[in-house]
């Protein structure tokens, strides 16, 4: 798929089964292993008990099965083998407690597929590798007959952010990416609320590839 600029090495795969490991090497970089990119899916896997052992084994089969599905849920970028970054996207439905967000709520009623989360890996920043991965995630939601794609950055007026306020990107990411923003930040949210703006890009059809 996509190739990040200047790199010549960067591949971005759809997530398989065997590689689910791949994603827990990416967050535990940057969050800790717990994640798996399942937090916005459901709450099951984080309030199932047992042992850590057992928990874990829970959300790499987890993750596994979702891999096994028609589209991909993660995409991941390697540099050679190594797995270095990975962006989350799917149809809104896929994400329980995304659509219960009141930031990440519907503007129309285009079935836009959704990104709720993306990250790189410390050690490989700055190589425009979370630009191939959204150029990447429109491509590939294209493919699979998405109209669109959208993404909901945090818009605070800072210069920089740790690494638990930006999962969901920037602004200025997602408009070099050819993403547009739709609606600015809502009026009269709680405090504790991230500010965040809608950015849409729309796919390519697959008829018309």
């Amino acid at each position: 798929m996509a190739k990040a600029a200047g790199t010549g090495k960067l591949e971005i795969r759809p997530l398989t089964p065997a590689r689910a490991d791949d994603v827990k090497t990416i967050t535990a970089s940057t969050w800790g292993a717990q994640c798996w990119d399942l937090w916005w899916r459901s709450a099951k896997p984080f309030t199932s008990g047992g042992s850590k052992d057992k928990k874990e084994r829970e959300r790499r089969a987890m993750l596994a099965k979702l891999a096994r599905r028609r589209h991909a849920p993660v995409l991941v970028a390697y540099q050679g083998d190594e797995p270095v970054g990975f962006v989350s996207l799917g149809p809104r439905a896929d994400y329980e407690r995304f659509r219960a967000q009141k930031t990440t709520q519907r503007v129309d009623d285009v079935r836009a597929w959704v990104i709720p989360c993306m990250t790189v890996r410390k050690g490989f920043r700055g190589r425009g590798i979370s630009l191939a991965l959204l150029r990447a995630a429109v491509e590939y939601a294209g493919a699979h007959d998405a109209p669109a794609v959208e993404g909901y950055p945090r818009a605070d007026k800072k210069k920089r952010f740790d690494d638990g306020s930006v999962y969901m990107g920037t602004p200025a990411l997602f408009r070099r990416a050819g993403f547009r923003q739709i609606r600015g930040i809502e009026a009269g949210m709680p405090g504790y609320y991230a500010p965040r703006v809608t950015m849409r890009a729309s796919c390519v059809p697959t008829k018309t590839r």
